[in-house]
């Protein structure tokens, strides 16, 4: 009640833990070790590139075509795509939405 800058409830938080903990069933089948490791790699860059405001898709995309050109290897650079260190391009590019696709 002090401090109304802070909200009355945790709602956020409980929104952002639900997409992993509704998933913890589907992902923990093989019970593989390597399995869970990934797991929490892939969602902690999946948050990350949310609080940078990046599209999540288009940024792993781009990420993919590089190590397909790479030869199907890391980039020569990895850290260039970081969101801190991505070009003000990059992120401009990478923040659109896709563009609704024309059902008809």
């Amino acid at each position: 009640m002090e401090y109304p800058e802070i909200p009355m409830d945790n709602n956020a938080v409980e929104r952002t833990l639900r997409e992993p903990l509704v998933g913890r069933k589907n992902y923990a089948g093989s019970r593989a070790l390597w399995s869970g490791q990934l797991l929490v790699q892939l969602l902690s860059l999946l948050a990350t590139l949310k609080l940078w405001g990046l599209n999540p898709r288009l940024w792993l995309t781009a990420y993919l075509q590089a190590c397909a050109q790479a030869g199907g290897s890391v980039p020569a650079e990895p850290s260039r795509w970081l969101p801190w260190n991505l070009s003000e391009e990059q992120q401009r590019a990478w923040t659109s939405e896709p563009a609704p696709q024309d059902s008809t």
